[in-house]
Order: C-alpha cells, then sequence, then structure tokens
C-alpha cells in the first residue's frame, strides 16, 4: 500500500480532497503528513526480494531486513512525533549500516547518501546502541596476558 501511495495515489489523493469514491481515505492526517514532507524529494521506490539467505543478501535485502525488523520493534511505541522518531530512526538506520563507527563516521556516511541528520540525534542513537556498549566496555578491558 505505501509503494502504491508513493508511486500515484498520493496525488490523486490530494487532488480529490483527501477523498476516494466520495469517502475520506483511512488516516487522512497521516498521508498529508507524508505529502507534504515528500513534495521536495525524490522517492524512488521498488520491490526487494526478502526471501534470500543472508549469506547471499545484497545491501538493499540487508537493508530491507533492518527495517523490517526497526517496523517490528516501533509497532508496540508508536507516537507522533513523527519529526524527531524518524529522524531517530534514521541516524539508527545509518550508525547500524555504516558499522557502529561513531558520530562523525555516521554523520558522513549518511550525508554521502543524501540522508540529512543532526549530530544530536546521531549521538543519542550512539548512546543507546547495546552494540557500541559492549564494544567500549571491551575495550575497557585488560588482555589476559596483562592481567597480574
Amino acid at each position: 500500500m505505501v509503494a502504491n501511495a508513493l508511486w500515484g495515489w498520493l496525488q490523486q489523493w490530494e487532488q480529490n480532497n483527501w477523498q476516494r469514491r466520495g469517502k475520506p481515505i483511512w488516516s487522512a492526517e497521516l498521508w498529508k503528513d507524508i505529502a507534504a514532507r515528500i513534495k521536495n524529494m525524490v522517492v524512488k521506490v521498488r520491490h526487494v526480494d526478502a526471501h534470500v539467505p543472508k549469506s547471499r543478501a545484497t545491501e538493499e535485502q540487508i537493508n530491507n531486513h533492518q527495517v523490517d525488523q526497526a517496523a517490528r520493534t516501533e509497532v508496540a511505541q508508536i507516537d507522533l512525533d513523527w519529526q524527531n522518531k524518524g529522524e531517530l530512526f534514521l541516524a539508527w538506520w545509518a550508525h547500524e549500516t555504516s558499522g557502529h563507527q561513531g558520530r562523525d563516521a555516521t554523520y558522513k556516511w549518511a550525508r554521502d547518501r543524501g540522508v540529512d541528520l543532526t549530530m544530536d540525534a546521531i549521538a543519542q542513537v550512539i548512546h543507546d546502541c547495546e552494540t557500541c556498549a559492549i564494544i567500549k566496555q571491551a575495550k575497557r578491558m585488560k588482555p589476559l596476558w596483562e592481567e597480574g
């Protein structure tokens, strides 16, 4: 449904005053918000075959899996603070996908791909990142051969 909406339904709905066959579309306020946010963006939507073994997955398929996983996690925590949640989600995605390389590297990685993030959002995601916490803890530990 989202792909179809982005491919053309949004324009049709907007032209028809957010109605279809004389009835209001479902969640019109949400679709109006999405339409306003993407008005000056190039949005590319295409199918990604998600049913492949991890060992053969392309970057797109891995990204698709991460987005699906994040969506399942977020379903129970939905709220309407779209801008903040959206930026935090994008910051999380950029941090995860770029390989937990830190704030500046995540910022550069995202910027190189046309994703505009604030350093604050990236810092918050890194602060909350369990993988980064484990890495930091491991770096603080002395190797066994140095103890004694």
